[in-house]
């Protein structure tokens, strides 16, 4: 197959393990049969990591941050919104900027639906999750299939590459927005060869491009670039110019489509964290080249810069798959340089991402290079499906015998050199890979129809030994949060009331309850937007983005943990100019103070009571209902008399005034607020914390009225630039189908 033809080449079945020769409607049977048995495969086997550990699945950034995020934007579809900006969640509720949440994605919106019905968070994780290790297994082996690989080699593969170190224990057990990013790579880049080569229509690789890309992840964004590159490569040296034609436009039509996406991030990234382009490299998460020789060891532990220092990650992060090295010397390589223009695409995507990978640690949003392992290892089991494909060298069997066994015992070195103490472990590791090599070999020589399989059942097998040792991801924070939906809602049910700061960060809660458990430390206070579920108004938040001012102003880092200064803070003016304690300025109603976190007692201030301790936390509330009740309306200047406030929803609020002067909303002034007074603009500025604040000119006679309104940054442009795309998308689809059905007709 080549990229010059416009008609798809059926592959000589009998050509590697795992096929054999069928009729055109069999062989489409055959197909079909065995995507079903892929997709059954991961969806099976992805539950062995929950055997030791239940929350698996339900580990750091998504415990802390995604799946609270998922079920709270759920919730709101559920209820007729679609949520752009919440501002009761503070720092993390700019929903819209945080791109990551997926808020353009349809698939994306559906599974947040489907958790925010689920009763347990941690159930809800392992099945989205499930899905896209299943939906990145299926796209593996279509990419494969469209290479040039058979169905066994594919297959292989497929099933492989979800169950590699880094995919497994890092996106799928804690980073999850990169393992959704990553998990539709292969799909847009099996549609883009399709598309150009002329057997698909745009229309395939319109559809498949914006869900990739909508996803938000940065990595998964640059990801289909590369891609569209590499492919453009192929049909640039092959001559193919309408296929050329077909795939620039199309990939042009799809980043128009999503530019509404990653507008709002930069709209709003003057006032938060996010502000830096910085290129340097301090080596964290930093692989060596040398890292990368362990794909095909399951015990071996690299060694990066992390969160700790210079330490052994506690599970195999370089590790793809066990058959991957010890088959390099039985392979028919040459098929790699005899058709190596049909392969460009794999070989420019795995050249940029192995320098990405051990290049600087940080290129301005691109951060921690151990990311992109898998992205290397992506063109890599693509590649190796395509030469085993061709089948083993049956020549010099003992030479290469002997190669494959210094190839396992490197892999089993290398293991022990990182982690000399499971030494047992490391010789359990070798021998499991040789006795499956063996028997791969043996099947390919007396029964090929099964080879194919020893490769599938071994991805299991290793996997398998793997959690004997490995439950789960201990750089990152396991949090141990609750996940009962009920429980958690339960327990906190007007208990904390009205906006609610919690004074407290990581290890405290634990210290006074005697470890971290739902039962221990997270009885009484939660961190990241866990707050979201348990449905109480907390400023205490995660995001990715931070907010400068807010965040100085209360000393809170990304999970919304604060210092112990915070409670002091909080009871002073906010400034010399709106002086009010910083309390009243973001309507506190509730305190919740660690038990010992403070250097003195937590006492109570003036119009505050203690209104429960228990031994983790002592609880504040303010004793007089707030003034202006139903709105965020905090603070007005002693020459403003409100009148009536009230919020318009979660982005917009309305008041009605007389007199002029200052006034602060209990709101972040993120861009996209509009402000005015009897339809006349007003400035809306940043006021002490990061608090919306405006400054009201004189009322007319019986009053003024202010109107607040959201409207993230770009967001217009982008809706217009996303409806241009869709018209020249499908304008361009129906072009292409015309002229293809023309052609056909010509021919016949």
């Amino acid at each position: 197959m080549t990229l010059t033809e416009s008609r798809a080449v059926d592959l000589p079945d009998s050509a590697g393990p795992g096929d054999n020769a069928t009729g055109e409607q069999g062989g489409r049977w055959i197909g079909f049969l065995t995507v079903l048995g892929v997709a059954a495969f991961v969806g099976i086997v992805a539950q062995l990591p929950l055997i030791r550990n239940r929350i698996f699945y339900y580990w750091d950034d998504s415990a802390a941050a995604f799946l609270p995020h998922w079920f709270k934007i759920g919730t709101e579809l559920r209820s007729g919104n679609w949520p752009m900006l919440a501002p009761d969640a503070w720092m993390g509720g700019n929903f819209l900027s945080e791109v990551q949440l997926s808020l353009w994605n349809p698939v994306s919106l559906a599974n947040y639906v489907l958790v925010s019905v689920l009763p347990d968070l941690a159930v809800a994780a392992t099945l989205v999750k499930t899905e896209f290790l299943v939906l990145l297994a299926i796209g593996t082996y279509l990419l494969a299939r469209e290479y040039g690989a058979n169905r066994g080699a594919a297959a292989a593969v497929a099933t492989a590459l979800p169950f590699s170190g880094y995919t497994l224990f890092f996106d799928a057990s804690a980073w999850v927005a990169g393992l959704i990013g990553f998990a539709w790579l292969p799909w847009v880049w099996w549609a883009a060869r399709r598309v150009g080569t002329g057997r698909s229509n745009p229309l395939l690789l319109l559809v498949l491009g914006y869900l990739g890309m909508s996803v938000g992840s940065p990595y998964g964004a640059l990801g289909i670039v590369v891609i569209l590159l590499g492919v453009a490569v192929e049909l640039l040296v092959r001559k193919n110019w309408p296929g050329l034609v077909r795939v620039v436009v199309t990939g042009a039509i799809v980043g128009m489509s999503t530019l509404v996406v990653y507008l709002p991030l930069l709209g709003s990234s003057a006032v938060t964290w996010r502000t830096d382009s910085k290129l340097d490299n301090n080596g964290f998460l930093v692989p060596a080249l040398s890292d990368l020789f362990g794909l095909s060891a399951p015990t071996f532990q690299a060694q990066l810069e992390s969160w700790q220092g210079t330490e052994a990650f506690t599970f195999p992060i370089t590790y793809l798959a066990w058959f991957v090295a010890p088959l390099i010397p039985w392979l028919k390589w040459s098929e790699l340089r005899t058709r190596a223009r049909d392969y460009l695409g794999l070989f420019i995507f795995g050249t940029v991402y192995v320098l990405f990978t051990i290049g600087p640690s940080n290129m301005g949003m691109f951060r921690w290079p151990a990311r992109l392992v898998e992205y290397v290892y992506l063109p890599v089991v693509v590649l190796f499906a395509v030469v085993l494909t061709k089948g083993l060298h049956k020549t010099a069997a003992r030479n290469r015998a002997i190669i494959s066994g210094v190839i396992v015992l490197a892999g089993f070195y290398l293991s022990w050199a990182s982690q000399p103490h499971s030494f047992q472990y490391h010789v359990g590791a070798a021998v499991g890979v040789g006795i499956l090599l063996t028997a791969f070999l043996f099947a390919t020589r007396r029964a090929p129809k099964y080879a194919a399989l020893v490769l599938v059942v071994g991805t299991a097998g290793v996997l398998g030994f793997q959690l004997i040792h490995y439950k789960g991801n201990n750089n990152v924070n396991p949090w141990n949060f609750p996940h009962d939906v009920s429980a958690m809602q339960d327990r906190f049910d007007h208990r904390y009331e009205g906006s609610t700061l919690l004074v407290a960060d990581t290890g405290v809660l634990a210290k006074n309850t005697g470890g971290v458990s739902p039962e221990q430390s997270w009885r009484d206070g939660l961190f990241g937007a866990q707050w979201e579920v348990a449905g109480v108004q907390a400023l205490n938040s995660y995001t990715g983005l931070g907010y400068t001012t807010f965040s100085d102003a209360l000393c809170m880092n990304y999970y919304g943990g604060v210092c112990p200064g915070a409670f002091d803070r909080i009871w002073q003016a906010t400034s010399s100019k709106v002086d009010v304690p910083l309390a009243d300025a973001l309507r506190l109603e509730t305190v919740v103070v660690a038990n010992g976190y403070l250097d003195g007692p937590t006492t109570a201030p003036d119009g505050w009571s203690e209104k429960e301790r228990t031994k983790a936390v002592t609880v504040l509330h303010r004793d007089a209902p707030l003034a202006w009740a139903g709105g965020r309306l905090s603070y007005a200047a002693p020459g403003v008399e409100v009148q009536e406030d009230k919020a318009t929803g979660a982005e917009g609020e309305t008041s009605k005034y007389t007199g002029s002067g200052t006034v602060l909303y209990a709101a972040l002034a993120w861009p996209g607020w509009t402000a005015t007074v009897d339809g006349k603009s007003v400035e809306v500025k940043q006021g002490p914390a990061g608090l919306i604040q405006l400054d009201l000119p004189a009322a007319k006679d019986g009053g003024s009225t202010v109107v607040l309104d959201f409207q993230p940054p770009g967001l217009s442009l982008g809706w217009k630039v996303t409806l241009v795309a869709v018209v020249l998308g499908l304008g361009f689809a129906v072009l292409v189908f015309v002229r293809e059905r023309r052609r056909r007709v010509v021919v016949e």
